[in-house]
């Protein structure tokens, strides 16, 4: 199977090396790549992973297990295989924003930057808004510019967030303040 993979993601790798470091980088570009071929249906090895990212096997089996001590998912092939799938990335870390965690601490778990922290968080609040609306699954997808996989997988944390008062508080807060910035956008308010 062929997949298209983010080896490099421009400004918002620069962003992790300077904040975080070379190994958060490579730490992140791990997580991003595993996610993105799972999204596309596609399982990777550590041999993708290390060619991929032009370092050695024994690299990234270290890694992988550092980002697994630390509480991520890494699901390669050997991994996933008989287990089934696990949680995404994506909706741990909007689970670390919905137990109201910091753009900064979250970035700093996930590898990730804060820009990237909010673009998935911007996405999930989409998702969720889209779903109210009773859009159906892929005309999501298709809206939010995601796939049908990470768009269910929201959908089911947003199920689990309605009997987790903290969570749901903390949804219906931010739904709440986007769509009061959307109002004022709209009655001219606001210059975007």
């Amino acid at each position: 199977m062929e997949v298209t993979l983010t080896v490099d993601a421009g400004a918002e790798d620069a962003a992790v090396l300077t904040e975080q470091g070379r190994l958060a980088v490579r730490q992140g570009r791990i997580l991003r790549l595993v996610e993105e071929a799972l999204e596309q249906g596609g399982v990777l090895t550590e041999e993708d992973l290390a060619r991929a990212l032009q370092v050695t096997r024994r690299t990234i089996e270290r890694d992988v297990q550092a980002l697994r001590t630390a509480g991520h998912l890494v699901q390669t092939r050997g991994q996933v295989k008989g287990t089934g799938r696990g949680q995404t990335h994506k909706v741990r870390i909007i689970e670390l924003w919905l137990d109201r965690q910091g753009y900064d601490q979250i970035a700093r778990w996930a590898h990730h930057s804060v820009q990237s922290i909010k673009r998935y968080i911007s996405t999930f609040l989409r998702v969720v808004t889209l779903h109210r609306q009773a859009r159906a699954l892929s005309e999501i997808a298709f809206l939010v510019v995601a796939s049908e996989k990470l768009v269910a997988d929201y959908l089911g944390l947003y199920e689990q967030t309605q009997a987790a008062p903290v969570r749901r508080a903390k949804l219906e807060e931010e739904l709440a303040r986007v769509s009061g910035l959307a109002a004022i956008a709209e009655k001219g308010g606001l210059k975007t």
